[in-house]
């Protein structure tokens, strides 16, 4: 049994970071996967397909064009101004630089909280920023390891973007894992209930629906 695990981890691994780097090349669909795979890793590792990642994107669609969008002209604007800039350090160039990281930050720290609320929620464009930010308060120590994970990752991006395919997958599971983990916590906290409830309620839920596939 743990051999077959370790085997699914393995297979997992490979087939995630492949679809991740694909959809970077193509950066449009980067986004969109980024979601679908984390709808992927919130199920278990012995009921989540590799469908569920599809699913996910399908599911959430019109969300996600708004959500695209947003991001890819963060995220591309302030990493293109990033390197251009640091290259070309003339005086009159330092605001636009100090803006573009602060948008490359921002684009960030909603790639970390967003596709949560995207795949446990029903939200407006409005309600996705609003949520994403107010998902960092559940557990700030959950918080703080979720953002430094995303910093080593703008760093790996800047300095050694080689590297960046190999910490696809560990840091979308891990960002997914902490994420979610705030996520009950608010949701315990808003409906005045134990996490503990919420987390077995959710399992039962995953088992009823894994049932219904089969």
């Amino acid at each position: 049994m743990k051999l077959q695990i370790f085997g699914d981890y393995v297979l997992e691994f490979f087939v995630v970071t492949i679809l991740l780097i694909l959809s970077l090349a193509l950066v449009i669909p980067f986004i969109p996967m980024v979601v679908g795979v984390t709808g992927y890793f919130k199920r278990d590792i012995n009921s989540r397909r590799f469908k569920d990642i599809f699913s996910t994107m399908k599911e959430n669609w019109k969300i996600l064009i708004f959500y695209t969008v947003f991001q890819l002209i963060i995220l591309v604007a302030s990493i293109l101004n990033i390197f251009y800039f640091n290259s070309h350090l003339e005086t009159k160039f330092y605001f636009i630089l100090i803006v573009s990281y602060i948008a490359l930050i921002i684009g960030i720290f909603y790639l970390i909280t967003a596709p949560t609320i995207i795949v446990n929620m029903n939200v407006t464009f409005r309600q996705l920023l609003y949520n994403g930010f107010m998902l960092l308060m559940g557990n700030l120590k959950n918080t703080i390891f979720a953002l430094v994970l995303a910093a080593l990752v703008v760093v790996l991006i800047l300095y050694f973007p080689y590297v960046i395919p190999l910490m696809f997958y560990f840091v979308t599971l891990v960002s997914q894992k902490l994420m979610s983990e705030n996520f009950l916590r608010l949701k315990a906290k808003a409906l005045g209930v134990r996490v503990e409830d919420l987390r077995k309620e959710s399992e039962e839920d995953e088992f009823l629906s894994e049932i219904d596939n089969q």
